[in-house]
């Protein structure tokens, strides 16, 4: 499948979303009540790599790189992963009978290992020419 080289590397900046808003959770739960500005730095942040985002995608060549059906299904795989761990972080944050310390810690690692796994994914796609 074709795909141009500039929609692999938003995707790559989507992917150090994911992962700065994954360390975000464990962060937060840390040092949130004490920085009552930290939520207005991590909001910065991900305004900056939105802005960036739509900059490098309009000012990027229009190549062509091939992807194959298998690494676009494991993308894809990683996207639901992200997604359902999220929600499942969200809604179980919520509950009395879980300590949140345990959720935010656990959860946060694992959207941090699916973040980290695209990034290198998207990374090793970008290398090939």
């Amino acid at each position: 499948m074709n795909v141009y080289r500039k929609s692999l590397i938003v995707q790559l900046l989507m992917f150090v979303v994911f992962f700065v808003m994954a360390v975000n959770l464990i962060v937060q739960y840390y040092i949130g009540q004490s920085i009552p500005i930290y939520n207005f730095i991590i909001l910065g942040i991900l305004v900056l790599f939105g802005v960036g985002g739509f900059l490098i995608y309009r000012k990027a060549s229009n190549e062509i790189l091939v992807i194959t059906p298998k690494e676009i299904k494991t993308i894809k795989v990683l996207l639901y992963v992200y997604l359902f761990v999220y929600i499942g972080e969200m809604l179980l944050s919520g509950l009395d009978q879980i300590p949140t310390e345990v959720v935010k810690i656990a959860l946060g690692s694992v959207l941090m290992i699916v973040a980290l796994i695209g990034i290198f994914i998207q990374y090793q796609l970008l290398r090939r020419k």
